[in-house]
């Protein structure tokens, strides 16, 4: 889901309930002007127009209403706006009100008599928690999971209070089970969206529940992802302001990687390839030189012997393109030139680019930051500033605040480099600025 606020973005302006009222007041094209309040509820939210548009799409599709997505665009959601074309049936201005936080008053609906709590009493059908984290799981493989981040905490909230419901412990067991499952999930999306320290308090979530019950694959999964949330934060630290300062992120990563290796006898090789695809980037982290390089990159290849195969439980597979990825990683993260491959690291984007079964902007993005990485260690600045821009360009079309963080990483790093004074470094700054701080240039 959209975030309510960019930080440091123009605050838009705030209306009573008085100031509201008169707007619906306004009756336009013979309704009143729920347009009017559609779009102020939207800009309060900070929402561009295309993700009320996924969003409410979305929420159609739920009740059963994929026909009517087809319609659904920024320009369907503008002219709902400028030409008071909002719906006239209640149900999709209930929608559109629960998206937006819309007091039903404002959008001519009647308050809902007032229930129990839904997150105590609701019931929980395994099948169909099961199936709906099999669908967001498909959504972060594609890159488009954030709008329904909302739609995950609530069903953990559920989860959380109905678990101790169960009468069977098989029942409970499965309950706990899609628990850490789906807190693992929700701090893998977080960490994209929100940054990583929700993100750890999530996956630390996970890691307690598996721990306790013995979930050994969802014990060193969580494990794994903890280490690569570290691992990110360290990475974009290292290249703003240095190695020494990323060291305690580095660390936490190795702990938690080390950790999800100790359960090894407990994991299938699809499993434990996982773990090791992170190892061999922690790996690569601590190389020193060409030889300790080379084992983790061996830790890489070791679990690009489970490519394709799925890992049972959750509805993901260790595809090749992520272990050419994974691998580019390796070859340019250390601190030491003597420990960094350039070259291996571009030859694995390449290799990347070539296995990539869909077009996945995620990926896109990645392979694009990537790429600039391995021009700027081998200190060929202006390759990394034109190629720094073209990742700034992709990332403009995914909403990732982490992907941009690494674009900002970049560019600091540029800065504080001899090439920092060059008028390309400069413009790049600018750019940068444009996509983050869209408001001043309005």
């Amino acid at each position: 889901m959209p975030s309510k606020r960019h930080s440091g973005s123009k605050e838009p302006p705030w209306l009573s309930m008085d100031d509201l009222l008169a707007l619906v007041a306004e009756e336009k094209h013979g309704q009143p002007n729920y347009g009017a309040i559609l779009k102020y509820f939207r800009v309060q939210m900070g929402w561009k127009g295309w993700q009320l548009a996924q969003c409410y799409s979305e929420a159609l599709g739920e009740e059963g209403l994929e026909e009517e997505t087809k319609l659904i665009t920024q320009n369907w959601i503008s002219m709902m706006e400028s030409q008071n074309m909002v719906p006239k049936d209640e149900k999709r201005r209930w929608i559109l009100a629960t998206l937006l936080e819309i007091p039903p008053v404002l959008f001519g609906l009647e308050a809902l008599p007032s229930t129990p709590s839904p997150l105590i009493w609701q019931p929980v059908e395994v099948a169909e928690y099961r199936a709906s984290l099999e669908r967001y799981c498909r959504l972060l493989h594609l890159g488009t999971p954030h709008q329904v981040l909302r739609h995950i905490h609530r069903r953990i909230n559920n989860l959380n209070n109905t678990f101790r419901l169960a009468t069977h412990p098989q029942e409970k067991s499965e309950m706990l089970k899609l628990l850490c499952e789906y807190y693992i999930l929700a701090g893998q999306i977080t960490d994209r969206r929100l940054g990583p320290d929700e993100a750890l308090r999530l996956l630390s979530n996970a890691i307690a529940i598996a721990r306790e019950q013995h979930f050994y694959d969802l014990w060193a999964y969580a494990l794994r992802q903890r280490g690569y949330v570290y691992l990110e934060r360290g990475g974009i630290t290292a290249m703003r302001v240095g190695f020494a300062e990323a060291q305690p992120d580095f660390e936490a990563a190795k702990r938690a990687v080390d950790e999800a290796r100790s359960l090894e006898r407990y994991l299938s090789p699809q499993w434990y390839s996982a773990i090791l695809l992170i190892a061999g980037k922690v790996e690569g982290q601590f190389a020193r030189n060409g030889q300790e390089l080379k084992q983790g990159l061996k830790l890489i290849d070791r679990a690009s012997k489970q490519v394709g195969q799925p890992l049972s439980g959750i509805s993901l597979v260790l595809d090749e393109e992520r272990y050419h990825l994974d691998k580019a990683a390796v070859s340019i993260t250390s601190p030491l030139r003597a420990a960094r491959s350039p070259e291996t690291a571009r030859q694995a984007l390449q290799d990347a680019e070539k296995a990539a079964r869909f077009v996945s902007k995620t990926r896109q993005a990645q392979r694009a930051t990537f790429w600039a990485q391995s021009y700027f260690v081998e200190e060929l600045y202006p390759v990394a500033t034109t190629l720094a821009e073209q990742a700034l360009s992709i990332g403009q079309n995914i909403d990732s605040p982490m992907h941009m963080a690494h674009v900002k990483a970049l560019y600091t790093a540029l800065r504080a480099s001899p090439y920092g004074k060059d008028a390309e470094v400069a413009r790049l700054g600018i750019k940068l600025l444009r996509v983050q701080q869209p408001a001043l240039f309005e």
